[in-house]
């Protein structure tokens, strides 16, 4: 037998007993992740845990594409709709290092188009209950933390009706510029600073990053995020072998049954970078992401943030907002961190703080997450994908599905991440 045969012969044995090492290991988020797919609520997952410097459990199970029966292989790519927010946010953290703004900033002074905003006067009667002048400007600190006063228009309220027919539905933006012009003409749903309410500032982020840095929001993410942590399967545009590889999204019909989403992301030929959604990236890509976020901004020898400024960003920076929810008032769950409040908006769950562009685990037992630690910071996606890093325990945990959440009933909206962190932690007990 050649010698190249017996060292391949050698490494697949040593590949498959370090994947059945692994799984073992890690029998509960496997049993998980598995059950999923079994019982029929996700099609294939893909589940990453990263602790102490090793990847400790890197799986896949379930089928890429049910309809061709293509197995899920390890290197797909994700449509990651909200996980996107946390990268740009850090995005724009670079340019604050670099000495661009202050967090105190107005908007305004770097996007004229955001000075002397409007106020609804009543957002669950939309904008025929009037405006009035916002008491303040609208900080960059506000954009970042969602407490700007704008919203995000998916919240079952009348502003946010309009605020989605207005952006999302308006086919005439195709520019990350043309949207943010769009959204400053929109009054605001609230006085800004005075609630946090989940929203399109991250979009008002992204362009910042343009204006201040000179470049497209694309190719900024390439140069100073993406390219550093050899993010290589990570933009709003797809080389067409990688295309071959994207993940399709699944939706739940109303009696809970899965079905192929009618709409599928378009993985190129996109010229309106998002900073609210829009990116696509693989499991190992936003892992890196995270690995940097754990490592207090550096990766891999390349130093993408200071470890002040993820201290800065993962630092809660809610406390001064006139209207928090606690445990007495009525919400109802919708996802990992948010929740529908009386208002009908979307409001942030109580036992949570949030950063600079990720929420944070505050009191674990008022948030009624046990498994959960304080400390965690986290955001997830609204095609179910979900992150979250704990840096006492120096972990990072990657979850990445395709089950869209937005325009199609989705019962397990927070359930995915809430079960993910149980297993998770039961295993690196």
């Amino acid at each position: 037998m050649k010698k190249s045969t017996i060292l391949l012969l050698a490494l697949s044995l040593f590949l498959g007993l370090q994947l059945q090492i692994n799984a073992q290991s890690f029998a509960s988020i496997d049993q998980y992740l598995s059950t999923e797919v079994e019982e029929g609520r996700l099609v294939g997952v893909h589940g990453m845990v990263f602790q102490e410097g090793k990847l400790l459990y890197d799986q896949t199970h379930g089928l890429r594409d049910r309809e061709s029966k293509d197995p899920l292989r390890g290197d797909e790519l994700y449509f990651i709709q909200s996980m996107t927010k946390p990268i740009v946010s850090v995005a724009l953290m670079t340019l604050y290092e670099d000495g661009k703004f202050q967090l105190d900033d107005p908007v305004s002074k770097y996007l004229p188009i955001f000075a002397n905003l409007q106020v609804a006067n009543d957002p669950t009667q939309g904008l025929s209950s009037g405006t009035h002048p916002a008491p303040s400007a609208m900080t960059i600190r506000q954009i970042l933390s969602h407490t700007s006063g704008m919203s995000h228009g998916i919240a079952p309220i009348a502003y946010d009706k309009e605020l989605w027919n207005g952006i999302i539905l308006n086919g005439n933006l195709k520019t990350l510029a043309q949207r943010t012009e769009a959204l400053a003409k929109i009054p605001l749903a609230f006085d800004p600073g005075s609630k946090w309410n989940y929203s399109f500032s991250p979009d008002v982020v992204g362009r910042l990053v343009e204006v201040l840095s000179g470049k497209s929001l694309d190719q900024y993410l390439q140069e100073r995020i993406f390219g550093p942590l050899e993010m290589k399967n990570s933009g709003y545009n797809l080389t067409e072998a990688q295309k071959q590889r994207v993940m399709t999204v699944y939706s739940y019909t109303a009696d809970t049954t899965l079905t192929r989403a009618f709409g599928q992301p378009t993985p190129s030929g996109n010229t309106l970078f998002a900073g609210v959604n829009a990116l696509f990236t693989s499991t190992a890509d936003y892992l890196r992401f995270g690995e940097m976020m754990l490592n207090q901004g550096e990766w891999n020898g390349k130093r993408i943030l200071k470890p002040e400024t993820v201290a800065l960003i993962t630092a809660d920076q809610t406390r001064n907002i006139q209207h928090r929810l606690t445990t007495n008032d009525p919400y109802a769950l919708l996802g990992n961190g948010i929740v529908t409040d009386a208002l009908g908006t979307l409001n942030l769950e109580p036992g949570h703080g949030f950063g600079l562009g990720f929420a944070i685990v505050q009191e674990p037992k008022l948030a009624n997450r046990p498994s959960a630690a304080k400390g965690e910071f986290f955001w997830a996606g609204a095609n179910s994908t979900h992150f979250f890093i704990n840096p006492t325990k120096k972990l990072v945990v990657v979850f990445m599905t395709q089950v869209a959440s937005v325009g199609s009933p989705n019962p397990y909206g927070f359930y995915f991440g809430n079960e993910l962190r149980n297993a998770v932690y039961k295993d690196l007990k």
